[in-house]
């Protein structure tokens, strides 16, 4: 009997350690310097919502489909499961980090977006996004641009 007591306690000392190992919570993902899950929330400070007509450019609205932000609206960003900068009506891949911005890109119809940061606390600046749509008509073709900058 007391060899089966000292064999027992040999076996759950032994399985103890593997359990406390498994239990251990994973580090947060990190893409560019941001966690998953990091929210920050900036203020609408430019729209531009333009297409080049004979060398010039002239305001248009901003084409169905693409988010519309208003100046002075505050907009909530969030870092997504893979990295992807999330918010209403946006949601585009983390690309890369540039050490003082990161860059989020799908292809130029869904979104580009670039979130400069502090070198020294790794924490967002200011926000650009911008799209670009190609457009084919009957009159010929043209390029909208829509640009949003984004500001504490």
């Amino acid at each position: 009997m007391k060899k089966l007591l000292i064999h027992a306690f040999a076996l759950i000392t032994a399985l103890l350690p593997l359990q406390l190992t498994q239990a251990a919570p994973q580090p947060p993902a990190v893409y560019g310097g941001f966690e998953v899950g990091k929210t920050f929330t900036y203020r609408v400070t430019s729209v531009f919502s333009y297409t080049n007509q004979g060398g010039v450019n002239v305001a248009v609205p901003i084409p169905k489909g693409l988010p519309v932000y208003t100046l002075g609206q505050e907009v909530t960003f969030t870092i997504g499961k893979k990295g992807e900068l999330i918010a209403p009506g946006v949601k585009i891949p983390f690309m890369s980090d540039g050490g003082t911005s990161n860059t989020y890109l799908k292809n130029p119809k869904k979104g580009k977006a670039i979130v400069f940061k502090s070198f020294s606390t790794n924490e967002p600046l200011n926000i650009t996004l911008d799209y670009q749509v190609f457009k084919k008509s009957k009159t010929g073709s043209g390029i909208t641009w829509v640009v949003y900058m984004f500001n504490p």
